[in-house]
């Protein structure tokens, strides 16, 4: 079985990176969850012991992008629930976005 998981992964945390860049939080968290899962079934698969640990390398650091980008966005929800107003401009975690 050819593992394509890997290769459909990289492209769509790609695409993950351009909406963070961008400021689409809501897109980009969805893109990292999705590429996150296929990184996850792909490394099941894969049987090149140093490139497994490469793609693991950077999977935490997608994995903790896409967990800050979830806490900004829960926090900025919970901001709206209680009526705050605010530009919603903070950093609050969104600020340091993950390149390549």
């Amino acid at each position: 079985m050819q593992n394509n998981f890997i290769p459909d992964a990289i492209d769509i945390v790609s695409r993950a990176i351009t909406a963070d860049n961008s400021g689409d939080y809501p897109t980009a968290l969805n893109l990292y969850r999705d590429a996150l899962s296929r990184f996850t079934i792909g490394l099941k698969y894969e049987k090149n012991e140093s490139r497994k640990k490469l793609i693991l390398e950077r999977v935490e650091g997608y994995m903790k992008r896409a967990e800050e980008l979830r806490d900004y966005l829960n926090k900025q929800a919970e901001i709206e629930r209680q009526g705050g107003g605010g530009s919603g401009g903070g950093a609050g975690g969104a600020g340091t976005k993950k390149r390549g």
